[in-house]
């Protein structure tokens, strides 16, 4: 179970194609909220993303937490089920959004996604839910993706509201 694959590869001629990297924390709402705010009348379509944590798995079972077969599949069904929700909540216009829900390190995952389906930009949050001691010593996600990316990214400062 190592990803959604309901989306295709490439978009069509002359579409724009963004991928949303969400983990569901505000600053990743608003970054949702400023790609549809960018796409709106035109022909676009958006990558929902979601990465579930390796690691968050990893020590999980090491916890005792669970199989790790049953913590997978019930993280996989409830990012699903909440990007979905989130995404016809969200949603105001008339371009596709496709949901994609991946394991691994997430900085990895949005990267090999954004090659994956070609896509023309990434929009994430500046900050999302990494523990604090993590991003003081590693960075955050998004600089983790700015270091390697070769995509354009643009980042979304926390306290941003791009509804209405």
């Amino acid at each position: 179970m190592n990803q959604d694959t309901s989306v295709g590869k490439k978009s069509a001629e002359g579409q724009k194609t963004i991928l949303v990297a969400l983990d569901f924390s505000e600053c990743s709402n608003a970054a949702y909220r400023k790609a549809c705010d960018m796409l709106r009348g035109s022909i676009a379509r958006i990558i929902a993303l979601h990465v579930i944590d390796s690691e968050f798995v990893k020590r999980c079972v090491a916890n005792r937490l669970g199989e790790e077969d049953k913590i997978k599949k019930s993280l996989f069904l409830n990012a699903r089920k909440n990007l979905q929700q989130f995404v016809e909540q969200e949603k105001e216009s008339d371009f596709k959004t496709d949901v994609v829900v991946s394991e691994g390190i997430p900085y990895l995952e949005i990267i090999r996604k954004a090659r994956e389906f070609d896509v023309d930009v990434i929009i994430m949050g500046s900050c999302g839910r990494a523990a604090d001691i993590e991003r003081i010593f590693f960075g955050t996600t998004a600089e983790k993706v700015l270091r390697f990316i070769t995509h354009p990214v643009l980042c979304i400062p926390p306290d941003t509201d791009y509804k209405g």
